[in-house]
């Protein structure tokens, strides 16, 4: 009897554990919403850095005006999440953004155009349950 019931339940296990992409991987949920979570943080930091390159711009000196020049960073990022089958950094996550080099006339720096753009990756490794750069 016993024998039976063992073989029934071997037989409907998989049945009732659903597909392997039924089964959620809670690990990478896990790292999914930190590295979320982690990006927006990372962001604030560099939109922080925007503001102190404003106030201090670089100076090019020239027979009219002076140019300045700060580095800025676009509104919008997206995030990815690579595994890396290595159990010490199972997650790499890449933060993708754009970088603004803006160019203003005159010495108020009011005056200010995006002179040019550079598409940016940023590569953090998830080690020891947090983000490293």
């Amino acid at each position: 009897m016993y024998r039976i019931l063992a073989l029934l339940l071997a037989i409907a296990a998989p049945a009732w554990a659903g597909s392997p992409a039924a089964i959620p991987d809670s690990g990478r949920h896990q790292a999914e919403v930190s590295f979320q979570e982690f990006a927006t943080t990372w962001m604030g930091k560099v939109r922080k850095l925007e503001m102190k390159n404003r106030t201090k711009p670089t100076v090019i000196r020239s027979a009219a005006d002076p140019l300045l020049t700060y580095r800025g960073y676009g509104d919008d990022y997206s995030v990815e999440l690579q595994p890396t089958g290595h159990p010490q950094a199972p997650y790499l996550g890449l933060l993708r953004y754009t970088e603004h080099v803006y160019s203003c006339k005159g010495i108020d720096a009011i005056e200010c155009r995006i002179a040019s753009t550079i598409p940016i990756t940023e590569i953090f490794r998830f080690q020891y349950g947090r983000w490293n750069y």
